[in-house]
Formats: structure tokens, C-alpha cells, sequence
């Protein structure tokens, strides 16, 4: 082989192909015109349906000045109660505190199984004070509405003493048109229901059902919305709020919610105790009664047998001596229960203790009229950007449809 023919390792050809890798991320320019240039289209339309933006935007700024500046003023009432813990005995100090102060120590958890028969766990609460007969308790009880100068109940309130809020009333002419078109229509060709009053029984519990109207049962609804119950896991705490169109009403109705539902638990809770108790008492009255004649035959036959010469004398002296250390034994016994019974009556007991008084409030909770602004203005100022958005495509959809 000739010397110019001759080749060197380095100047050897190749059948490969020679590869080169570059990292992606160094690549420059990649996406960067792309992007660039739909930031710069989405900023021009907005630019460009800019008082689109505004006008939409004013609008949803004037609904919500008008709402938040018409809207039912609402005030709320609150309380805090820390409810004894019953919990069956653990031995010793520490297990009457747990039983008395289980809520303060955080034990607010303890469930139902810890507790004694008879007991109504404080999680059960809530779910008594939404019952139906409890409700219409509230309903019908009485309540002052200082600002309007009346006391009464709440639904003759609304019905009679309460001015329909402009808001209200445009919501119902526009957004509820239909409905309230059609429930005037129906109350014309319905008698007037029947008071609240009228449906309680006098015993709830003696009642099989309890029948309501359905304004009732829509007068119920709303209430339940209004009160709220609930219990905070770490601390046992109850905490009780009632929302009315009056400040004063709401601290009353608050009030009578909080003693009515103690008298219920306790109701719940003594019943067996005061069973034992009562059947104690008419035991120890005819123990009683039973003694007092065995003092009587006994004096009666002193007085008759002054000498008591005869052995048969005797030993009827000594029968009814007998009979009235029995029955004073036995009265003396009955006693004890009855007295015993009195204890575990008092013992058994629950204790509400109020942590937080229930207050009036000064200030409404309802509405919050800045928040109401805001999410006015960020309502309108999305729906508007939104418009500007879809507002050609649906143009150019228009079209080409046609």
C-alpha cells in the first residue's frame, strides 16, 4: 500500500455519527417569544376592554353598597357554659374532680360509655336544642324587641312589629319573583294557621306526634339557622348563640334557651332518682303510721292492765313492746333510705357553670358591610374580565353559526 494511501488511527473514517448533547435548560429561547406574546395579547385586551372593566365593575360596587346599606341588621348573643361531667367512679379525689371539672381539664371527649345511666352526654345538646318541641318552645316564648318598643313572640314580630328590609324585598321581586308570586296566589285560598301555642302539648313527653303547618315548619327552619350549640372537643365547653333582629330579644331568647335546656337535662337525669325518692316517702309514711299505732294499742293497754298481775298480761305487754320496736325500727330504716335517696337526688344534680354570661350586643354581627364590598368588587371585577374574554369568541361563534 502506497504512503499517500496510508491512514492514521486519528484520520481513520467513521460509520458513526457524531452526537452532541446540550441540556435542555440551556437552551435559550425556547418558549420565551411564545409566552411573551400572549402576555402581551391577554394585558392588550384587558387594556382595550378597559371601561367594559369599569362599568361592569361599578355596577357590582353600587349592588353591593346597596346591599350592605339595606340588608336586615342582625345582632348575636352568646354564652359559654362549662357542663359537670358525669363519669362513673375512678376511686378516690382525683375521680370526683375528673367527674365535677372534666370539662376544665380538657376531657371534654369523654364519651358516653364512661358515663352513668341516666346521662345525656353534652355532645347530645346541640341535637336536643334543634328538636321540634324545644323549638317550638322558643318560638312561643316572649321576648322584649327594645328597639321596637313591643314584647313579644318572634313571629308575631315578623308578622306584625318588623319592617321588610329594601333588600329583602328586592331580592323577592326579582331573584325569587316566581316563588313569591306563587305563594301569594296560595295564601289566598289557605285559612290563617293556627297559633304556635295551640300545637305544643302541655307534656311533650305524653305526646305520640305533633303536627305543624308548614308556615310552622318554615318558621322552625329559619330559627334553627338562627341558634346554634356546640361543644369544643379540647375543653368541654358549651358555647350557646342566638341571632335576632334585636339585641335585647336576642340575649332574652339566649337566656330562656340556656334555662330551659338545664331544666331538661336535669328533668332527664333525676327522673329514676326522684322515683326512688318518691317511693322512699310513701314507704316512710306508712312506716310512720304504722309506729304510731303500735304507740297507741300499746298505751291503750298500759292504761287498761295499771297492775299487770296475770302472766297472759304480761306477755301481751311485751307483744306490743315488740310490734312498736319493729315498726320503729322499721321507720327509723326508711328513714335512713328516704334520707339517703334526698343525698343522691342532690349528688345527681348536673352543674351548669356559666363561663361567659350571656351577653347583649352592642354592636350587629350582621351585616359585615365592608366584606360585603369587597366580595362585591371582586365579583364584578372577575365576571367583567370574563366578559371581555368570552364576549369575541362568542361573537365569532355567532358567525359563523349564521
Amino acid at each position: 500500500m502506497s504512503d499517500d494511501k496510508k491512514q492514521t488511527p486519528e484520520q481513520a473514517p467513521t460509520d458513526k455519527p457524531e452526537i452532541r448533547y446540550v441540556p435542555i435548560e440551556y437552551m435559550p429561547g425556547m418558549h420565551d417569544d411564545d409566552d411573551e406574546i400572549d402576555l402581551l395579547e391577554l394585558a392588550k385586551k384587558i387594556w382595550d376592554g378597559r371601561w367594559t372593566i369599569i362599568k361592569i365593575t361599578g355596577v357590582f360596587i353600587l349592588l353591593g353598597l346597596f346591599w350592605a346599606l339595606f340588608s336586615p341588621v342582625e345582632y348575636e348573643s352568646e354564652a359559654i357554659l362549662m357542663p359537670e361531667i358525669q363519669v362513673q367512679e375512678t376511686g378516690g379525689t382525683a375521680g370526683r374532680l375528673l367527674q365535677q371539672f372534666g370539662g376544665a381539664f380538657g376531657l371534654g371527649g369523654i364519651g358516653a360509655e364512661g358515663m352513668p345511666a341516666g346521662t345525656i352526654p353534652p355532645l347530645l345538646y346541640p341535637r336536643i336544642v334543634n328538636s321540634l318541641p324545644f323549638q317550638l318552645e322558643l318560638l312561643n316564648h316572649e321576648v322584649e324587641f327594645r328597639d321596637y318598643g313591643v314584647t313579644t313572640t318572634w313571629p308575631d314580630f315578623l308578622e306584625i312589629h318588623y319592617p321588610t328590609p329594601l333588600a329583602t324585598l328586592a331580592v323577592d321581586y326579582t331573584v325569587k319573583l316566581p316563588l313569591t308570586v306563587l305563594s301569594g296566589v296560595r295564601s289566598l285560598f289557605e285559612d290563617d294557621p293556627d297559633s304556635l301555642l295551640a300545637t305544643l302539648p302541655d307534656d311533650p313527653t305524653q305526646s305520640q306526634y305533633i303536627s305543624i303547618t308548614e308556615e310552622q315548619q318554615e318558621l322552625v327552619n329559619q330559627l334553627r339557622e338562627r341558634i346554634s350549640v356546640s361543644q369544643d372537643e379540647e375543653t368541654g365547653l358549651l358555647t350557646t348563640r342566638v341571632k335576632l333582629q334585636d339585641a335585647r330579644a336576642s340575649a332574652e331568647l339566649n337566656r330562656f334557651l340556656i334555662e330551659r335546656l338545664k331544666e331538661y337535662v336535669i328533668d332527664y337525669r333525676l327522673e329514676k332518682a326522684r322515683q326512688n325518692l318518691e317511693f322512699a316517702q310513701d314507704q316512710l309514711a306508712e312506716a310512720e303510721t304504722r309506729f304510731e299505732e303500735t304507740q297507741v294499742a300499746l298505751a291503750e293497754f298500759q292504761d287498761r292492765n295499771v297492775s299487770l298481775g296475770t302472766a297472759r298480761a304480761q306477755i301481751e305487754l311485751e307483744r306490743l313492746q315488740d310490734e312498736k320496736n319493729l315498726a320503729f325500727n322499721v321507720y327509723s330504716s326508711v328513714a335512713q333510705q328516704v334520707e339517703q335517696a334526698r343525698l343522691t337526688l342532690q349528688e345527681q344534680t348536673p352543674i351548669f357553670k356559666e363561663v361567659q354570661a350571656v351577653t347583649v350586643p352592642s354592636e350587629n354581627s350582621d351585616p359585615n358591610r365592608p366584606m360585603v364590598l369587597v366580595v362585591f368588587t371582586l365579583l364584578g371585577g372577575i365576571l367583567a374580565v370574563g366578559y371581555v374574554f368570552i364576549s369575541p369568541l362568542v361573537s365569532n361563534l355567532g358567525d359563523h353559526l349564521s
